[in-house]
């Protein structure tokens, strides 16, 4: 389940994602690569996250749906004196246990974020690589639009950093809500991240 995508290249060339990005000038080639070099950190961190969380969804699902329909099989033979009675009574509080852990840690809902920061950034590299027009109609312009959109992305996620906090209740979410745009009709950019945020933000 380990992740095996190259984060440093973006799953390209071993000269990363803007290599062959024949599209856009050699200036902002060489920003775009530098900036996404800087960027290589964090995406990893996102990438370790999400493979984490979605371990332990994976491990708690499979312990609880197979406690679940092994209990039933495993009651009609429980007698005093074997043993039985312990193991059922194992079996009942280490699923109880682990279905708490994950609602607590909130493993499902972590996984999916995080794997939705770093695929974000991914979208918007292939944008800027393959179809630079949808970000603006000068170098200028994708440039600017390339850098604040990755921000948005980042803000996002600190968001979720501190709002995602192991907690047995769900906790109101705090900070200003900055929106994510969906589309721009009047030049056809459409952003990485679908619809604006709902709740709050972090700083």
């Amino acid at each position: 389940m380990k992740p095996k995508f190259s984060v440093p290249n973006a799953g390209g060339g071993a000269d990363g994602p803007f290599a062959d990005a024949d599209l856009i000038g050699p200036e902002l080639r060489d920003w775009a690569a530098a900036h996404y070099r800087r960027t290589v950190p964090v995406l990893r961190v996102w990438q370790h996250r999400a493979w984490l969380y979605g371990a332990a969804h994976y491990y708690a699902v499979g312990w609880t749906v197979l406690i679940s329909l092994s209990l039933p099989f495993l009651i009609p033979y429980v007698t005093d004196g074997n043993g039985s009675r312990l193991l059922v009574q194992v079996l009942s509080v280490f699923g109880a246990v682990v279905f708490g852990l994950h609602r607590t840690f909130k493993a499902e809902e972590n996984y999916g974020k995080y794997r939705l920061h770093e695929s974000s950034v991914y979208t918007l590299v292939r944008k800027l690589v393959d179809d630079p027009g949808q970000l603006g109609a000068t170098d200028a312009e994708r440039r600017g639009r390339y850098l604040a959109e990755i921000e948005r992305i980042r803000e996002r996620a600190r968001n979720d950093e501190i709002n995602n906090l192991p907690s047995p209740s769900s906790p109101p979410r705090i900070g200003p809500v900055t929106p994510i745009p969906e589309q721009r009709e009047s030049d056809g950019y459409r952003s990485a991240a679908p619809g604006p945020l709902s709740g709050g933000a972090s700083p």
